[in-house]
């Protein structure tokens, strides 16, 4: 009797942690729409090879979904991680005028274009930069300065919040180096 009475509980354990384990990975699937994504294979780290860039907006709708930007280096680590809100991708290009869906095709727009090669850089920073206290961290940018092979990338958050980002060798990680309108 009493080993039956241990067998029950046993099949009841591992029926309940079962059925957790599917309302969890439910749970996951729903919090993981993916909306729209854009990968680019670009160098940055390491001038010779190849990190991966990735955008992704993820949520129920365009405008109240979040955004995830990361860099993975060639060994798949990453090195970079930002999370925003997507409305933050809206900047002084969408007219004022402009309706709900013109605000979601500017921001799927954005999510498209956030990798364009215009917006990396070499050396990141370039001959006639003058470092500005106020817009940046002066060891980051010596460091970044010093690197006639460092890759910047360019980002623009709302309407004014321009950020150059480069991977630092003596940091040993992604720094914004400029941070300014």
């Amino acid at each position: 009797m009493r080993k039956l009475l241990v067998l029950s509980l046993c099949l009841l354990l591992i029926a309940c942690s079962t059925k957790e384990r599917q309302e969890e990975a439910k749970a996951q699937e729903v919090s993981t729409n993916i909306i729209k994504q854009s990968v680019k294979q670009h160098a940055f780290s390491d001038p010779a090879t190849k990190d991966t860039f990735k955008v992704t907006l993820e949520g129920d709708s365009v405008q109240t979904a979040k955004v995830t930007f990361e860099i993975h280096n060639s060994k798949g680590e990453q090195i970079y991680l930002e999370q925003f809100d997507a409305i933050d991708l809206i900047n002084y290009d969408l007219p004022e005028n402009a309706n709900p869906a013109d605000w979601d095709k500017f921001i799927l727009n954005r999510i498209d274009t956030f990798f364009e090669e215009e917006n990396f850089v070499t050396p990141a920073i370039q001959s006639g930069m003058e470092f500005d206290p106020y817009y940046a961290d002066e060891t980051a940018w010596e460091d970044i300065k010093s690197d006639s092979n460092s890759i910047g990338f360019y980002y623009l958050l709302g309407k004014e919040d321009g950020r150059w980002i480069a991977y630092s060798e003596a940091l040993q990680k992604v720094v914004m180096y400029f941070n300014c309108c």
